[in-house]
C-alpha cells in the first residue's frame, strides 16, 4: 500500500510553537505565559532558567508584564 500525502508535515518553528500553545490553552495554561511563548519563542520555568541569557529572560518577564498591562482586568 502506498500512501501519498498532499504537503510535507507541519514540524517548522512556527508549527512547533502554535502546537505548544494551543497545548498550553487547552492545559488551562494562564494566557500570560501563552503570549510568553508566542512572542518570545520559549518557555522560561526554574527548570531551565540557568541556560537562558539574561536577554531572554528579561524578554520573558516584558512579554508576561505586558500581556498584564494589556489585560488589566485578568489579574495585572
Amino acid at each position: 500500500m502506498i500512501v501519498m500525502l498532499d504537503e510535507e508535515p507541519k514540524t517548522g518553528q512556527a508549527e512547533v510553537s502554535r502546537t505548544l500553545t494551543d497545548a498550553m490553552q487547552a492545559a488551562g495554561v494562564h494566557p500570560a505565559y501563552v503570549y510568553a511563548v508566542k512572542r518570545c519563542g520559549f518557555i522560561y520555568t526554574d527548570e531551565n532558567a540557568d541556560a537562558l541569557t539574561d536577554d531572554q529572560v528579561e524578554s520573558w518577564h516584558a512579554a508576561v508584564e505586558d500581556w498584564f498591562d494589556q489585560n488589566p482586568t485578568d489579574g495585572g
